[in-house]
């Protein structure tokens, strides 16, 4: 049993120390004044005993609050003081919570889990063990629901079996650019006991992945606007998941075991879930839903495919208790679900199983299931495999231009790519030219704090796109790995493409033999809004009552990536290409005006896209064009909030015909014929044009401003910020040919239309309205 396997391995002991611990720490904050500030701290250094008995509280507080950290209400965020926050093996007592910080990442020994244990006093003014958002005295959270970016939890175990009554191992309100990854919450499962791994009350993202759950009351209690959770496994708990609200939420590789409950989605607040390559064994009801059978809004909206249910007396139950679904001892797998559907017309309303509308791209697939993979964290290297950025010659302050040394670093880690991992020491690297990095690359940034920074001439015409970081050349062939690296501009930088991806990685189709797509994790591109960025509110103040006005000095990008028609094999997972809305660094969070053309572009084939984001550029967040084999879960967007003012394309007026650059005149031409008279000339959330095996597991794509008013992102006011956000068709104006789309779980916000095929509108808000957002279970094309 592969849950059971990962259990095991997870609280059993390796001899090896892992490599973080015992390599230098040349980490700077590039952009905080006080040059002498310590990035890296490990517990133990803080007084942190780890033996059990000694409370470790105070001691684990201090190591993360140490420097002049962003800290309570006087501070909402800011990147000048991350921190990496280190657990040697051993087990933590705690007597109250552990309160992290903005852009903290708490890090485990992945050989040998520590434990962080809550004793039998446990009494906290907070909630978890672990607390990432306090409440303040006001009731509020300390950082609002979309700020809470950068950080990140891995390799612990959580422990609340000695607290009697109710406990919370985790609270954990998050947005983009978050994770947890490779814990394990052990819960108590006494009578009276109220127990819960993980909270998670509000946000906007991230991901979870590769976690055991144990006992408890909840496993976990999830609600925010939308998630991706992967490889998630429920030993014993009277219910594993309960759902408390979302708009979209997607499950995949979810293992329900021994457990009274599956997953809870009956409450109203609901709006949809997808469930995919997941397993219930002795459960005794698997899901529990609040939608009735005769709903025809989207509320409740759920779509399950490749599920096996063993030994599940009820597959699905109402609210009411009223079985609606039987299960059976045989270990059956279905596709199954309900909700509004277009195949490609509709609505129609949909409940039961059908393969038509369940459509499995084979080559996506390793065995019967999508292909998935962890971030790699090395853990059996030696200290000395990782080839450190700084001692090889990059600065990494912020000033020097380190193109040359970051290219050296690279070339020597393709190299020598058996036995070596380039190291991005905490820093921002900035570059004045392209940073290549070759086949055979493995490269690890120093947990969200190795910040590759384009500035300069060579990336500075809106027409003539240069790549910042260059992944491959068109036409290479092998295979890379990089994960917890930021590429970003400074300034006046419109011709940059913050990363180009080329490679061709020869990945057979059974991904068996060592034969794998290459992968980024968590490699982000952010745009403005932080120190140094020279893109913030002194710059870039919003101009809402200036008529499409436009600071040349503000554009800052051309396109945030683009995977070239030569690329094959890319696993992406958990990547946010995010234009800032706002500067990270102000106590208001002031609202900023940056602009860059296009986000993600993909030509190519076989990529998986699991937990992405792609937020406010002007044309659009995601375009495929004669794409092919492309896997996307829960993606997310943001339309730009100052559009119409100035509407698409402007400022990147100047079409780019071999990029499929949308042209806004033709699709705005005439009357739309849409309700509301909503602004036509609005970037595209999503945009596939002759594409084919394109499956979209869970799909946000928002729009909450007009010109920074968000009036119109209302029910009430005909959803009608922008008329259309979702377009699907052929690349040329002719047939589609051997196109096929297939899109579960559709969620919109601010717009009439919700797809738009062909330049047809098919779908409208009004037929599909669930709670916040509105939603349609399947779209099919």
């Amino acid at each position: 049993m592969r849950a059971l396997a990962f259990l095991l391995l997870a609280v059993s002991a390796v001899q090896a120390s892992f490599w973080m611990a015992d390599i230098p720490h040349r980490g700077v904050a590039s952009f905080n004044p006080d040059k002498s500030y310590a990035i890296f701290r490990n517990v133990r250094a803080f007084g942190a005993v780890g033996d059990g008995v000694t409370d470790d509280t105070a001691a684990i507080n201090a190591a993360i609050s140490f420097g002049n950290r962003c800290i309570g209400y006087q501070c909402v965020g800011t990147t000048t003081t991350p921190a990496v926050v280190y657990f040697p093996p051993g087990t933590y007592l705690v007597t109250n919570s552990i309160i992290v910080h903005y852009y903290t990442q708490i890090i485990g020994d992945p050989n040998d889990m520590p434990v962080i244990k809550g004793a039998a006093s446990f009494r906290s003014t907070t909630m978890g063990l672990l607390e990432s958002n306090p409440y303040m005295d006001n009731g509020k959270l300390n950082f609002i629901s979309t700020n809470v970016f950068f950080r990140q939890v891995r390799n612990l175990m959580f422990d609340t079996t000695a607290i009697p009554g109710p406990a919370i191992a985790v609270h954990w309100p998050s947005s983009q650019a978050t994770s947890i990854q490779n814990c394990v919450f052990k819960l108590s499962i006494r009578p009276g006991d109220t127990h819960t791994g993980i909270f998670m009350e509000e946000g906007s993202g991230g991901l979870l992945s590769d976690l055991v759950f144990v006992g408890g009351q909840y496993g976990a209690q999830f609600g925010n606007q939308q998630y991706t959770m992967r490889n998630l496994t429920f030993f014993g708990a009277q219910t594993a998941i309960l759902q408390i609200w979302n708009w979209g939420w997607t499950y995949k590789s979810i293992n329900i075991i021994d457990c009274q409950v599956g997953i809870n989605m009956s409450a109203t607040h609901v709006g949809s879930a997808t469930l995919i390559d997941s397993e219930f064994i002795n459960v005794e009801v698997a899901l529990v839903t609040g939608r009735s059978l005769d709903n025809s809004t989207g509320q409740g909206s759920l779509v399950v495919e490749n599920v096996e249910y063993m030994n599940v007396p009820i597959v699905l139950q109402g609210a009411d208790g009223q079985p609606l679904l039987l299960g059976d001892s045989s270990g059956m797998v279905w596709d199954w679900g309900y909700g509004n559907i277009y195949v490609p017309e509709g609505p129609y309303h949909f409940n039961g199983r059908d393969s038509l509308f369940f459509y499995q791209p084979a080559d996506l697939k390793r065995g019967n299931l999508y292909y998935e993979r962890s971030k790699p964290q090395y853990e059996d290297y030696p200290p000395s495999a990782f080839i450190s950025a700084r001692q090889q010659g990059a600065a990494g302050d912020g000033i020097t231009d380190d193109t040359n040394a970051l290219n050296q670093l690279f070339l020597l880690a393709s190299i020598n790519n058996l036995t070596s991992v380039a190291f991005l020491d905490a820093g921002y690297y900035r570059v004045s030219d392209t940073v290549y990095i070759p086949a055979g690359a493995r490269i690890v940034g120093e947990a969200l704090s190795a910040v590759i920074m384009a500035s300069g001439p060579k990336f500075s015409d809106i027409n003539n796109p240069h790549p910042v970081v260059m992944i491959g050349t068109p036409g290479e062939a092998g295979y890379i790995e990089m994960s917890d690296v930021i590429v970003s501009t400074q300034g006046a930088t419109a011709g940059a493409v913050l990363i180009q991806y080329n490679l061709k990685t020869p990945a057979a189709n059974s991904y068996y033999g060592g034969s794998l797509p290459s992968g980024l994790w968590d490699v982000h591109t952010r745009i403005g809004g932080f120190a140094g960025s020279e893109l913030q509110v002194a710059e870039c103040p919003i101009t809402p009552k200036q008529v499409n006005q436009v600071d040349p000095a503000c554009i800052a990008a051309h396109t945030s990536m683009h995977i070239t028609q030569s690329a094959e094999n890319l696993y992406m997972e958990n990547n946010w290409l995010w234009v800032a809305d706002h500067d990270i660094e102000d106590l208001n969070m002031t609202r900023i005006t940056v602009f860059a053309g296009r986000g993600l572009l993909i030509e190519a084939s076989r990529v998986w896209l699991v937990g992405t984001s792609v937020e406010h550029h002007t044309l659009y967040q995601y375009q495929l064009v004669n794409a092919s084999d492309i896997w996307m879960g829960q993606i997310q967007t943001e339309t730009p909030y100052y559009q119409p003012n100035p509407p698409a394309p402007y400022p990147f007026v100047e079409r780019n015909l071999a990029l499929w650059d949308p042209d806004f005149d033709l699709d705005c031409q005439g009357d739309s014929g849409l309700p509301g008279n909503p602004p036509c000339a609005m970037a595209w959330g999503l945009r596939v044009l002759s594409s084919e095996n394109v499956v979209v597991f869970g799909a946000g794509l928002y729009s909450f401003f007009n010109n920074y008013e968000t009036n119109c992102s209302t029910r009430d006011m005909g959803e009608n910020c922008q008329g259309r956000i979702f377009s699907v068709g052929s690349a040329n104006g002719g047939e589609p040919g051997a196109m096929t789309v297939e899109v579960y779980n559709l969620n919109t916000v601010g717009t009439v239309s919700m797809v738009t095929r062909e330049g047809a509108d098919v779908a409208y808000w009004k037929d599909n309205f669930a709670n916040f957002a509105s939603t349609l279970a399947v779209f099919r094309f």
